[in-house]
């Protein structure tokens, strides 16, 4: 196509250099001038094509009748032909352009949102106070989240647990481990019992949140994997806790290292 549209320019060169002798004739300049405005659009041979060349046509036979010195209305209305088909390909270029920039836009408006949607992850995670590990993003909650000894969660507790189950809810394909952890007080088998209880309870609360239950797992440890030592009320609250384990993938999280 673009082979005929250099052949009929060269055409319409040779023509005007022949005319040059003869009485300029206005109507066939200003199609000219359109014409060439036409070919410099960078557009005009990938989305008219076949417009710019049917233009190119009609001023060559502007061109030859002109050479030929044939009726001056006769030149004019080739002439006007030529520039109508020059708007028709001016004409094709803005509607193929606009609907190419509208098939565009369904992509570039759900990369806005998908954009918009990991801004606000990133400002839950930063408030869940989140950590990354080989594991996933780990999110540990106190024991402020129940009373001493139970394991319903207090009202402060279920703020924090709101926030993790709408982070949950905005990422679907995630799955998720619960695990509870306490002190190194009273026995093994209450300790181990205490910390599943407690790691339920934030389950129970995150599928109530229209979390899916497939997607989450839970396991008490008691005292096992401490993050300090036991040696003073603070240290031991520390111990105290549940963790969240967020999975990096679609897959489950990996077990905890023994």
């Amino acid at each position: 196509m673009n082979k005929l549209i250099s052949v009929s320019a060269l055409s319409v060169l040779s023509l005007a250099l022949v005319a040059c002798a003869s009485k300029p004739n206005p109507n066939l300049d200003q199609a000219r001038s359109n014409y060439s405005q036409l070919q410099a659009e960078p557009q005009a041979n990938s989305l008219a094509a076949l417009e710019t060349k049917e233009a190119g046509d009609m001023l060559s036979r502007a061109e030859q009748a002109y050479a030929d010195k044939q009726d001056q209305v006769q030149v004019d209305h080739l002439a006007y032909l030529t520039n109508q088909r020059v708007e028709l390909a001016r004409q094709t270029i803005k509607q193929k352009a606009a609907e190419e920039a509208l098939a565009k836009a369904p992509a570039q408006r759900t990369q806005a949102q998908l954009d918009a949607r990991n801004q606000q992850v990133d400002v839950l995670l930063n408030q869940l106070k989140a950590k990354q590990t080989d594991r996933g993003q780990v999110v540990t909650l106190g024991d402020v989240l129940f009373e001493v000894d139970r394991a319903e969660l207090t009202p402060n507790g279920m703020q924090s647990v709101h926030q993790l189950g709408t982070y949950l809810t905005q990422n679907p394909d995630r799955q998720v481990m619960i695990e509870g952890f306490t002190d190194n007080t009273g026995t093994v088998d209450h300790n181990l019992r205490l910390s599943q209880a407690r790691a339920d309870s934030v389950r129970r609360a995150l599928v109530a949140m229209g979390v899916n239950p497939s997607r989450v797992t839970t396991h008490g440890f008691g005292k096992d994997y401490p993050v300090a030592s036991n040696d003073s009320p603070s240290s031991r609250a520390l111990n105290r806790r549940v963790e969240v384990t967020i999975a990096n993938g679609p897959g489950p999280v990996a077990p905890r290292a023994l």
